[in-house]
């Protein structure tokens, strides 16, 4: 179907309408030419017959007859011929006329017919005849005999016209049929331009609303095939460049969502173009949520707004550190601008450094309980030596005196580089367990009655409550010895005389759990987290004169054998600490009776 506006129709139509144009003004001029043409040879004819005529009547003429002979000659003549046949005398008297036999005729030497054939040979009119009403064709002859006599014929206007008429319309019925094969062809050609190009048409639409998958047959003409081969290529190309584009932009998100550090990509008027996951959790919103959205709102603070304004109004980057949020995080985050082919980028890269600094507090805290551990006994060596050197050296018992406290304080002094020594082996990996798979009551009763001289001298009661015949753990046993040690000379120092101490094992979720629990001063919530802390030591209720290591080294002891430790406590309440040591694979869990090594079960 051919639509106005449409290639088709842009084709299509100028040709249809210039074809009919064409046909129509051809139409009309055959119209004219055949009616005259017909008209022509129509009056040669009855110029002929009248000639014929005349031929035939002039020698009755010459003779002298009248109507009475002329007019059964003329009516023969007539019915041979066809046309109305009259005889006109040189003076213009009717002696015979086929039309109205016998009937007197007014005088017809003034028609314009019989003027013309008696001035130049023939004459020829069209007009209404007055003898008989109808429309004619007259056709005049003037007659050599006699002289000035004139043969006429006349055929009625409505057979010519009708004549005429059917010429005309075989004329316009070819023309209409010409017209048509035209318009089809018109068409036809119209369709075979512009089909390929509709094709290319609905294949681009496809492509701009982005599918890529699509492609075109290249039309057999030669100028449109070759454009349907390029928009191939180019479809290819840009399915290529796309692809490419893509795989930039999931590279591209991959890493920004796997980098820790916050990263925002924002236009030149500070708008939301691109945030990842840790951007997004250190301000405290969502990523959909803050694409779009200007910066100033996602990160609700003046000073990273005012710093990416800086930032993106001089070519000069900028860093600050913040503390922002409810969290009171500390964020340590740089502004730039980015200058690309097309548009100006803002980019804010945010940095969490809250456990950094917490990190170096906590190594400017080791730096210092280590100077001040170091510096207690050094000091203590430094005086004493000093007071011998005064010539204390010469008082036998004094000497004796100062050197055993000399000693003491290089102990102790030893004590702390092994613990420390310990510690970083732990923390580093570096320390190798002797694995064994070990009898829980055997490994905790032990461990337990090398500290009961101590637990006796404090007035302590002791109690071991661990099941017979439980499954064995694989533990190194001097590690292990090493923790329950610290636990339980833990609880020695802060259970005052009388209190209780005790220490049970048993298996829980498949691992051995053991706990020391004591009847003393206990342990405020606010403390408990970092009391596995190097150096770390509870408030002036749990003091004492420890390094601060033990629960430290004990921690990593228990994690490098895949357990784990805690403390619960509650202040007057005591505090039980417990760790977890796993099982020998393959062990089950029987039951068994309670252990009391020693008595050690009665308080």
């Amino acid at each position: 179907m051919v639509r106005p506006g449409t290639l088709r129709g842009h084709l299509a139509l100028p040709y249809v309408l210039l074809i009919l144009a064409v046909m129509l003004v051809l139409g009309a001029y055959l119209v004219i030419a055949a009616r005259t043409l017909y008209t022509d040879r129509l009056s040669e004819q009855l110029e002929t017959q009248a000639r014929l005529v005349g031929e035939i009547v002039g020698p009755d003429l010459e003779a002298g007859k009248g109507v009475a002979e002329i007019d059964p000659v003329l009516e023969r003549l007539h019915r041979e011929i066809g046309p109305r046949v009259t005889i006109i005398a040189a003076d213009g008297v009717v002696v015979g006329d086929s039309g109205v036999p016998g009937v007197p005729a007014e005088n017809h030497g003034q028609r314009p017919e019989v003027l013309a054939a008696l001035r130049t040979g023939t004459g020829i009119a069209r007009r209404m005849s007055v003898t008989t009403g109808g429309e004619f064709l007259y056709v005049a002859v003037a007659l050599r005999d006699p002289p000035g006599a004139v043969s006429r014929v006349a055929l009625p206007l409505s057979e010519v016209d009708a004549a005429v008429w059917r010429i005309q319309r075989d004329i316009v019925i070819a023309a209409f049929s010409a017209s048509l094969l035209a318009v089809g062809v018109a068409v036809f050609v119209a369709g075979r331009i512009a089909k390929p190009l509709d094709d290319l048409r609905r294949q681009a639409h496809a492509v701009a609303a982005g599918r890529l998958d699509v492609s075109v047959e290249p039309a057999a003409t030669k100028e449109i095939g070759e454009l349907g081969r390029a928009f191939n290529t180019m479809v290819a190309e840009l399915r290529r460049s796309m692809e490419e584009t893509d795989r930039s932009r999931s590279r591209m998100e991959a890493v920004l969502a796997s980098l820790s550090d916050g990263v925002i990509i924002t236009d030149r008027e500070g708008v939301v173009a691109q945030v990842n996951d840790a951007a997004a959790r250190m301000l405290g919103t969502d990523t959909t949520e803050a694409m779009g959205q200007p910066f100033m709102l996602i990160s609700r603070d003046h000073e990273l707004a005012a710093l990416l304004r800086s930032a993106l109004t001089s070519h000069s980057p900028a860093t600050i550190t913040v503390e922002h949020g409810l969290r009171r995080r500390m964020l340590e985050v740089s502004a730039q601008k980015v200058i690309g082919i097309r548009e100006e980028l803002g980019l804010v890269v945010l940095r969490d450094v809250t456990d950094l600094r917490r990190l170096e507090a906590v190594r400017r805290e080791f730096v210092a309980n280590v100077s001040h551990e170091l510096r207690t006994p050094l000091a203590s060596i430094k005086a004493l030596v000093e007071t011998l050197e005064a010539g204390a050296v010469d008082d036998p018992s004094v000497a004796l005196d100062f050197l055993g406290r000399i000693v003491g304080e290089v102990d102790r002094l030893a004590a702390l580089v092994d613990e420390l020594l310990d510690l970083a082996r732990l923390e580093s990996g570096r320390v190798n367990l002797r694995w064994q798979a070990l009898e829980p009551v055997d490994l905790v009763v032990r461990a337990v009655q090398r500290l009961r001289p101590q637990i006796d001298r404090a007035g302590l009661n002791l109690m071991v409550d661990v099941p017979q015949g439980l499954p064995l753990v694989r533990a190194d046993r001097a590690r292990v010895e090493q923790v329950l040690l610290n636990l339980v000379h833990n609880a020695v120092k802060f259970t005052p005389a009388g209190g209780l101490i005790r220490v049970s094992g048993d298996v829980d979720d498949g691992m051995l759990r053991v706990d020391v629990h004591d009847s003393g001063a206990g342990i405020p919530k606010d403390e408990q987290r970092r009391l596995f802390e190097r150096f770390y030591k509870a408030d002036r209720a749990r003091r004492s004169e420890g390094s601060g290591l033990g629960l430290a080294i004990a921690k990593h002891i228990v994690q490098a054998h895949g357990g784990t430790i805690a403390v619960e406590s509650e202040p007057h309440h005591g505090a039980t600490f417990s760790f977890t040591l796993p099982l020998v694979p393959g062990e089950q869990s029987p039951d068994g009776d309670q252990a009391d090594p020693g008595g050690a079960g009665t308080p």
